[in-house]
Formats: C-alpha cells, sequence, structure tokens
C-alpha cells in the first residue's frame, strides 16, 4: 500500500501572510481550522497528528492539504452557498409595506402575495411571503379564523331565544 505524505513547506511570504489571515474579521470556523491545518503541516506535524489534535478525520486533513498545496489559501475558504436568489426585490417589498399600512383591510401572507403577483409580476407561495415579510419585520394582520360569515342571522337568532327558554326552566332532575 502506498501512503502519499502531504506536507506542507510554507514560503516566507505565507508563514507572514498567515496569522493575518486567521484574523480576518467575519472568518468562518471551518476556514480557521483549515489555516490551521497548514500551519500545522508546516511546522513538521502528521497527518494523523493534525486529525487527532483538531478532531477530525484524517481524509479531511489530507483534502484540505491537497486543496492548499493546488490552489494556495484562496482553495481554502468556504465556497459560496447553492440556491437561486429571489425575485421578490427589496422594493416591491416596500411597496407591499406601504399598501399594508394603509390601514384600509386585513391581510393574509396570502394576498400579499397575490397582490405582489398582480402588481409586480412575481409569484411566490404564501409561505415564502411570510419567510419575506418576517426578515422585514414587516407584520401584517391574519385573518381570525371565525364561521360567522356562514351562519345565517335568522337561524342564529331563533337558537338564542331556544337557549334562553331552557336556561329559564332550570336544571333537570
Amino acid at each position: 500500500m502506498l501512503l502519499c505524505m502531504y506536507r506542507i513547506s510554507l514560503t516566507a511570504d505565507q508563514r507572514q501572510e498567515l496569522p493575518s489571515r486567521t484574523r480576518q474579521p467575519g472568518i468562518a470556523p471551518s476556514t480557521r481550522d483549515r489555516l490551521e491545518m497548514v500551519r500545522l503541516s508546516d511546522a513538521g506535524w502528521s497527518v494523523p497528528k493534525i486529525a487527532r489534535h483538531l478532531g477530525i478525520h484524517e481524509q479531511t486533513v489530507r483534502l484540505w492539504s491537497k486543496a492548499f498545496i493546488a490552489g494556495g489559501f484562496d482553495a481554502l475558504t468556504n465556497k459560496p452557498r447553492g440556491g437561486d436568489t429571489s425575485d421578490v426585490t427589496p422594493a416591491m417589498l416596500e411597496a407591499a409595506r406601504t399598501e399594508v399600512t394603509k390601514g384600509t383591510r386585513t391581510w393574509s401572507a396570502s394576498e400579499i402575495a397575490d397582490w405582489v403577483a398582480d402588481y409586480h409580476g412575481v409569484r411566490i407561495s404564501p409561505g415564502r411571503m411570510r419567510v419575506h415579510l418576517k426578515r422585514t419585520k414587516l407584520s401584517y394582520q391574519r385573518t381570525s379564523r371565525s364561521l360567522r360569515h356562514k351562519q345565517k342571522p335568522e337561524q342564529v337568532a331563533e337558537r338564542k331565544e331556544q337557549l334562553a327558554e331552557l336556561e329559564k326552566r332550570g336544571p333537570r332532575d
């Protein structure tokens, strides 16, 4: 079995650059660990020893060592995450905010999504609209859950009269 050694030897410039890279504001912890792998390898540590020290698998150390050898410090940073950007722009959300804050009606997330589709031509699901509304701290009024719109007023009045009659009779023994 052939074992490949992934020893990294930094140049003087790279040794000077390494501390400043590890102290950059907003650096991801995973990137900082990868820089530490490079530093330890340059110090003569073996792959298994680096893996034990950092609490990671040896293959992970080998992977990032190969990446550094091939691409330098830039190969150690996290790649951008996938996913499309939303078609809903901040201007659209601001227009929705203006419409909701008029206060002329009660809005639900699906109604706001329909409004955005009608006025801006961008269709998204009500669930996704809720995410956008929450991110922009736009509160909207949820429609109440009521059956009042399905009730017939004359039947409601009749049932109330029946209930009042039953209450007058008192409890049954």
